[in-house]
């Protein structure tokens, strides 16, 4: 499987949502995964 990540610029300034980014990395058999949550 290919991991693909969307690059951090693609995320500022989003209309509506204010949240800060903040990331858990997952280690997987593909890779580390790195997924963002929501601590509001």
């Amino acid at each position: 499987m290919e991991i693909l990540r969307t690059p951090d610029e693609r995320f500022e300034n989003l209309k509506d949502w204010p949240y800060e980014a903040k990331y858990h990395i997952v280690n997987s058999e593909y890779g580390d995964i790195r997924v963002h949550y929501i601590d509001e």
